[in-house]
């Protein structure tokens, strides 16, 4: 196995995008004025699911384009984030 620093500089990227793509969810819904459990309702996700993906985890693009929907926004809103 080999280390170099182009392996880090692609984790930190995917951290710094991971972290873009929870914040662009968090102020999506907060312009909304939704909760997360209102969110929850609306999209059928769970309290739990939505809680990972605004804090950058679990953030599959099926789940991304049930949230954009239940927002009101284009499916692939997020998708591109």
């Amino acid at each position: 196995m080999s280390i170099c620093i182009s392996s880090f500089e692609a984790d930190a990227d995917k951290q710094v995008i991971g972290r873009q793509l929870a914040n662009a969810v968090s102020e999506a819904r907060e312009a909304v004025g939704y909760s997360l459990e209102q969110l929850a309702v609306t999209t059928g996700l769970t309290v739990d699911e939505l809680v990972a993906v605004e804090g950058g985890e679990g953030a599959d693009p099926a789940l991304l384009q049930r949230i954009a929907s239940g927002l009101g926004l284009p499916a692939a809103a997020f998708i591109a984030a």
